[in-house]
This record gives C-alpha cells, sequence and structure tokens, in this order.
C-alpha cells in the first residue's frame, strides 16, 4: 500500500468540490496500489465495512466526506489483516 503525497493530497483537495466520487477514485487508485481501478472495485479493495461501502458506492456525502477527512489526515487507508 502507498501512503498519497503532498501533491496528491492536494490534487485530491481541489478536485474534490466538482466531482467528489472521481477525486476519491484518483487517491484510493494511489494508495490502493491500483492506477486502473474503478470506483466500485476501489471502494471493495479497500476492505471498507459493508455499511461504509453501501453508503460509499450510493455517493453519500457524509461517507465521501468522512472518506476525504481520511485521506487527508492519514493519506493512507486501513487495510484489515489477511490471514
Amino acid at each position: 500500500m502507498t501512503v498519497l503525497t503532498k501533491r496528491d493530497v492536494q490534487a485530491l483537495m481541489a478536485d474534490y468540490d466538482s466531482d467528489p466520487v472521481a477525486a476519491l477514485t484518483a487517491a484510493l487508485r494511489v494508495v490502493l496500489d491500483r492506477p486502473d481501478g474503478d470506483w466500485t472495485g476501489l471502494v471493495k479493495a479497500a476492505g471498507f465495512g459493508c455499511a461504509q461501502r453501501i453508503r460509499l458506492q450510493a455517493a453519500d456525502p457524509s461517507a465521501l466526506d468522512e472518506l476525504l477527512i481520511d485521506l487527508n489526515e492519514t493519506r493512507t487507508v486501513d487495510q484489515p489483516s489477511r490471514p
């Protein structure tokens, strides 16, 4: 997994208001090392809980905002441990 650079975060913040899903997709592509990933696949690969995945897939504004805040603060996503 990769961490967002300052430049990645700046692009995320600059693009978020005009198209939040596209901005978050670009950021998730970086952190998940999936440069060609689509929104649905990236949300699934990120390992979010079921409720959060559903909200993100529905483009719920509060869920998108929460992900934006997490990516801005931590510059990555927490993935569950794999056995």
